[in-house]
């Protein structure tokens, strides 16, 4: 029999029944559970609680996903498998971008006495040991830090980087990258004021509030045609706009996650890069667009191929590891993908 949903008093909440029989009710429902943990997370700011499965209240009103350290042995074996596909690939440009997320550029503004783990000791060397091989890391935590003030870089209830975080992190990586940032202009407006993010969800905390989606559009259009691969699908742009109206309106940048997409372009390039990436990778992708002919997009979460057939195929000339922290940090399909193709038909 499921849980009556409780009734609310004062003296239930200070006495912490409220909070339990609020618990057990929403474990209990799956119909308009998203309502239920927003009422539970109500619950626990009363009770002066600021952290929800995972996700920080920050002092500042922003939510703040928990940064969960890496397991040695994992990051150890995607460590190598980087360097020795690198290797295997030295005539090739290698790149490593691995992003802060919200909770190491904002820590000050978590709650206080916060149980958080510090990424840097871990991006330090992680950038250190890639730096070490044919793998150019690019940090951006500098230039983050910098602008955090003035730069929304992070939406308030989602765990992505707004597309003006993306945008400063293109114009930081442009020198690594060898690109000229200044050669492309673009024009910046909100597309969507309604967005309410995962990390909203997830925690239950600030159920009310949305915040825009921007895109940055460019003025010297450059024509391409998005291919996705496995779905078999083409089209001539690289937003979904149908999703702005969906629960998952981020995923109106390449549609939201797949596993291999083609991006030809008309750009006066003969650059290909091939982008080995998660979602943080699909806002900032349509600032690379001017720069090269051929864009290879690759989740290894989803795709299941191998890559050292796709450098060959597209004739990729260099290679981009785009992550946030917390995903590459607890990601172990990487380096699956990133295994020889001798290695991979092994284990099929």
């Amino acid at each position: 029999m499921l849980a009556a949903r409780p009734d609310f008093s004062m003296d239930r909440l200070l006495s912490g029944r409220y909070r339990t029989d609020v618990e057990t009710y929403v474990n209990d429902q799956f119909a308009g559970r998203d309502f239920f943990v927003s009422i539970k997370a109500m619950a626990d700011q009363a009770m002066g609680k600021r952290e929800a499965n995972g996700v920080y209240l920050g002092r500042d009103g922003s939510l703040y996903e928990q940064f969960t350290p890496p397991a040695a042995d994992n990051l150890n074996e995607t460590i190598a498998a980087m360097q020795a596909f690198a290797q295997r690939h030295g005539n090739l440009r290698h790149y490593a971008m691995v992003a802060p997320t919200a909770v190491n550029i904002y820590a000050d503004r978590l709650p206080h006495f916060a149980p958080a783990e510090d990424q840097n000791p871990y991006l330090d060397t992680l950038f250190a040991r890639l730096g070490e091989g044919n793998i150019t890391p690019i940090d951006l935590r500098e230039s983050f830090m910098a602008h955090r003030d003035q730069t929304r870089l992070y939406y308030r209830t989602d765990h992505h980087w707004t597309t003006p975080g993306a945008y400063l992190a293109f114009q930081s990586a442009a020198g690594a990258l060898g690109l000229d940032a200044e050669a492309a202009a673009f024009d910046r407006a909100p597309v969507t004021e309604g967005f309410q993010g995962t990390l909203s969800a997830k925690s239950g905390f600030l159920g009310g509030t949305t915040e825009a989606i921007e895109m940055y559009f460019p003025r010297e259009e450059v024509p391409l045609v998005v291919n996705y691969v496995e779905e078999q699908q083409r089209t001539a742009t690289l937003y979904a706009s149908e999703n702005l109206q969906k629960r998952d309106a981020y995923a109106v940048f390449l549609n939201g996650n797949h596993p291999l997409v083609e991006i030809e372009t008309a750009a006066d390039s003969t650059r290909r890069i091939l982008v080995v990436k998660d979602s943080y990778a699909n806002c900032f992708i349509p600032f690379l667009v001017p720069y090269f002919s051929e864009i290879v997009v690759v989740d290894p979460r989803y795709y299941y191929g191998n890559l050292d057939d796709l450098i060959d195929y597209y004739e990729i000339s260099e290679v981009l590891y785009l992550y946030n922290a917390n995903t590459f940090f607890q990601d172990t399909a990487l380096r699956l993908a990133l295994q020889p193709a001798a290695d991979t038909a092994g284990e099929e």
